[in-house]
C-alpha cells in the first residue's frame, strides 16, 4: 500500500476524532430496533436459501440478495426512520423489504428497465406485500393483513414468483 495513501487515511481518522461531538446515539441501537432486525434477519435467512435454490436449478446465477443499511433506504428510497433491509435482485426486477411501525414488514418490488435511453425513475413501483409480525417462544409469527398467519417460507416463494417473472 502507498506510504502516502496510508498517511492521509490516519490524519483523517486523527481529526474525525478530534472533534468535539457525542456520537454514541449514532452507533447504539435500542430494543424495539433490534426485534425487528432480528425478524428481517429471519426472513434474509429464507431468502439466501431460496436464492441458492433458484440459483442452483439454473443455467446460471439469476439471483442475488444484499443486506441494505437503513442510511440506504433513507437517502435513496427517501424512507426515512427504518432500521434496514435487503433486497432481492434479478436481473428485471427488484425486491426490497423494510421494516415499518408497528411490527409490520413491507416489500416493494420493481421492475428494471435495461433500455440504455430510459430513466429507472420511470418505473413503477410497487407495494407487493405487507406483513405484520410477533415473536413468541423466539420464534417469529408472520400475519397477513386479516390477521391470519402466514409462513414466511409462503411469503418468499410467492416474491421468487414474481422476481422471475420476465415482464
Amino acid at each position: 500500500m502507498n506510504n502516502d495513501f496510508e498517511n492521509q487515511l490516519i490524519k483523517i481518522a486523527e481529526s474525525y476524532n478530534n472533534q468535539d461531538f457525542d456520537n454514541s446515539d449514532e452507533l447504539e441501537s435500542d430494543s424495539t430496533d433490534k426485534y425487528y432486525l432480528q425478524a428481517l434477519e429471519h426472513l434474509f435467512s429464507i431468502s439466501k436459501d431460496a436464492v441458492n435454490i433458484i440459483n442452483l436449478n439454473s443455467k446460471s446465477d439469476l439471483l442475488s440478495t444484499y443486506k441494505l443499511p437503513k442510511e440506504f433506504l433513507e437517502m435513496f428510497l427517501e424512507i426515512p426512520g427504518r432500521r434496514g433491509g435487503f433486497c432481492i435482485i434479478s436481473p428485471n426486477k427488484i425486491v426490497i423489504f423494510f421494516d415499518e411501525e408497528p411490527n409490520t414488514i413491507t416489500v416493494i418490488g420493481k421492475s428494471r428497465k435495461k433500455e440504455s435511453g430510459s430513466s429507472q425513475n420511470s418505473a413503477k413501483i410497487s407495494q407487493l406485500l405487507k406483513a405484520s409480525f410477533s415473536k413468541k417462544n423466539d420464534s417469529f409469527q408472520f400475519m397477513d393483513n386479516t390477521g391470519g398467519p402466514i409462513d414466511p417460507y409462503d411469503i418468499m416463494a410467492i416474491l421468487m414468483k414474481w422476481i422471475m417473472v420476465r415482464r
